[in-house]
């Protein structure tokens, strides 16, 4: 036995153990401290008004206007802050970077804003000025782009969704609009079936659903997340989708409960979407104190990650969605070689 061998041995199990939990906590640090440089430099979070950043604005800003008219009783003349925002990063990314598919799909979203106002007995004279000039500018670009919402009719949508997997994938949307009717507790087991066919690291199976069903529990719940307003309450079902923590055990994993926790719940969401149910995800990118409120409410601990909330309930006979377009194949799809 090597002489390192030997002094290795000699120190007790226990203080070994907190040798090397001293190390992985050093370890954790600088690697922490990497990814905040990284996060910092690269993501928008000092709103930089470079290109990527840019589009991102727009993406999110316009889509707030989509769930907004994807909803079964919108209010007219709603989100004059979104349309504020959207205005004002449309002109400078037009300015910056000219037009493309994503500005396109924005002004049609405003065009589709502004007929949903009119309907209403709501002129936006401004605002029609503001989009028309804007669309002057969209010269080149493809005038069929997407933006909006679709209207979408139940057995079609769940023959689709009986189809291929192709289908299946391409009929799934976000749902903001449901049916009275409880959701079958069958349904939900087969779709968390589904989920639990996900990959998973060393196949830990980290994934965790909790169903709420108690009305007064959901709405508490809802309180803690702001993406619901308008549609929280017409659903069924609340699931809460997260991953344990103590299935990940180096310092390499530390963000691989997301990566478990969203291909589960990518999952689930095709399970309930082959079940013939209507779902919706609902946001949980919030501040650690806000997490630790809703645990305490929901009764979960720390050990439990929180990837989402999911809203589901039955599909009405006739229903809107958001468009939401998807980016040309040729910004996802690269060849490295």
């Amino acid at each position: 036995m090597s002489l390192r061998a030997r002094l290795r041995d000699s120190v007790p199990a226990g203080w070994r153990r907190r040798i090397r939990g001293l190390r992985a906590d050093w370890q954790l640090a600088r690697e922490l401290a990497s990814d905040w440089r990284v996060f910092r430099r690269w993501s928008g979070l000092h709103e930089q008004p470079t290109q990527p950043v840019l589009e991102a604005r727009i993406l999110k800003t316009y889509h707030r206007l989509e769930k907004g008219l994807a909803l079964s009783q919108p209010r007219p003349g709603f989100g004059p802050d979104a349309v504020a925002l959207l205005l004002r990063d449309l002109q400078d990314y037009l300015d910056r970077h000219g037009p493309d598919h994503v500005t396109r799909a924005a002004l049609n979203t405003l065009q589709a804003y502004l007929a949903f106002n009119d309907g209403h007995g709501v002129a936006m004279p401004a605002l029609r000025a503001r989009h028309e000039a804007l669309l002057a500018r969209q010269a080149g670009t493809a005038p069929h782009a997407q933006g909006g919402v679709i209207a979408l009719d139940r057995r079609e949508v769940q023959a689709q969704a009986a189809g291929s997997f192709a289908q299946l994938a391409a009929s799934r949307y976000s749902v903001r609009q449901f049916a009275p009717g409880a959701v079958d507790p069958l349904a939900l087991e087969a779709a968390v079936r589904c989920a639990m066919k996900a990959p998973s690291v060393c196949n830990r199976q980290a994934g965790v659903v909790y169903a709420v069903r108690d009305r007064g529990l959901q709405a508490r719940l809802l309180a803690h997340q702001n993406g619901n307003r308008g549609f929280g309450d017409q659903a069924d079902l609340l699931l809460v989708v997260g991953t344990r923590l103590t299935s990940f055990v180096t310092v390499g994993e530390r963000y691989q409960a997301w990566i478990d926790g969203g291909l589960f719940a990518m999952s689930l969401l095709h399970g309930l979407h082959a079940q013939g149910l209507g779902s919706c995800c609902l946001n949980w990118s919030v501040t650690r104190r806000q997490d630790r409120a809703f645990k305490r409410e929901a009764g979960l601990g720390d050990d439990v990650e929180i990837m989402m909330l999911v809203a589901v309930g039955h599909l009405p006979e006739h229903f809107t969605v958001a468009c939401s377009p998807r980016r040309p194949l040729d910004e996802v799809l690269h060849q490295l070689g």
